[in-house]
């Protein structure tokens, strides 16, 4: 049997149309190691479990599958995805890993070889991940890359991604000793997007590979898709604040990335719905994400509280502006 080295954190919910698609393209990967699968499901009340474990029938050395509990209060759909992401990596015991999300798959059978194998050389062992492009597939049929314009082939530094680039979560191999690293009490709600990203570019650079070899399918029911827009505006603006609890070296570069909330949530301050944001509110106080708090009691609060909040939107566009200049 060939050694294990990379695991594939796939996780799931209500997607029983998907599986099969996500699964396939995990084992058709052609590798010179073994490819485990941990599966996480965030309670699906459809066949997904079911078709997880026929599966894992036909593969039991390579399958493990694990159920979230949907009765612990969580509701927030950001939060439990995180919860599920965070609980798989205590399953990890390779030497690489990377996330799928359950309605995307790999469209490259090499994909995890050619990965593995530049984290392997010795020139590259100061990079913590190694990532590439993919393709953003429409209901249409039409497809358009993630990345746009991407970068060329080779190594990009902390600051430089963090200010410049996104990588999807379904490109990015990461060396497990990352893990270690990850704050899971402080990400536990908010280890999404480009907060999957963070803790690894602290620790190392990226090596980065044009070529789209994963496919994110728009199904317009994601995290990001589906919210409300104020609610996904909010998220940018936790993720701020907890990048710079996380990486305050970086400040700047996270004020560029996720600077354009500030202006959202101005065009739409006075339909902020606070009734539909309480688990927010609570993550913003609970995890002192100041920024997040004021945009989620701007309601509520008196003149002089959203003179405050008129105050950091101009301060945030004078400041994105500077660091747009000076890029």
């Amino acid at each position: 049997m060939l050694k294990y080295r990379v695991s594939v954190l796939v996780t799931f919910y209500n997607q029983e149309e998907h599986v099969d698609k996500a699964l396939e393209s995990i084992i058709a990967q052609k590798t010179e190691f073994g490819v485990k699968i941990i599966v996480g499901d965030d309670g699906s009340s459809d066949r997904t479990c079911n078709i997880v474990r026929e599966w894992i029938q036909r593969f039991p050395d390579r399958i493990e599958l694990h159920v979230m509990d949907r009765d612990n209060g969580v509701k927030a759909p950001g939060f439990r995805a995180s919860r599920n992401r965070i609980n798989l990596l205590k399953y990890v015991d390779t030497d690489y890993y990377i996330f799928l999300d359950g309605d995307d798959y790999f469209c490259y059978e090499g994909k995890l070889q050619k990965q593995v194998d530049i984290l392997d050389a010795e020139e590259n062992s100061d990079c913590t991940a190694c990532g590439h492009n993919v393709s953003m597939l429409f209901k249409d049929g039409k497809e358009r890359p993630f990345t746009d314009p991407e970068p060329m082939e080779g190594k990009i530094e902390s600051g430089r991604y963090w200010k410049k680039y996104h990588f999807h979560p379904d490109s990015l191999l990461f060396r497990s000793s990352v893990i270690l690293h990850i704050d899971t009490g402080l990400l536990i709600n908010a280890f999404n997007d480009n907060m999957v990203t963070l803790p690894a570019i602290l620790y190392g650079k990226i090596y980065y590979i044009p070529g789209c070899w994963a496919v994110y399918v728009q199904t317009n029911d994601g995290i990001w898709t589906s919210g409300e827009n104020a609610v996904n505006l909010i998220r940018q603006i936790l993720f701020y604040d907890l990048s710079c609890r996380i990486a305050p070296d970086m400040r700047n570069e996270s004020l560029y990335k996720f600077g354009y909330a500030w202006n959202g949530l101005y065009k739409l301050r006075s339909s902020i719905d606070l009734t539909a944001l309480e688990e927010y509110r609570a993550e913003a106080d609970d995890k002192q994400c100041r920024h997040a708090a004021k945009w989620l009691k701007y309601n509520e609060t008196n003149l002089f509280g959203r003179l405050s909040v008129l105050f950091d939107v101009l301060k945030v566009r004078i400041a994105t502006e500077i660091l747009y200049r000076i890029r």
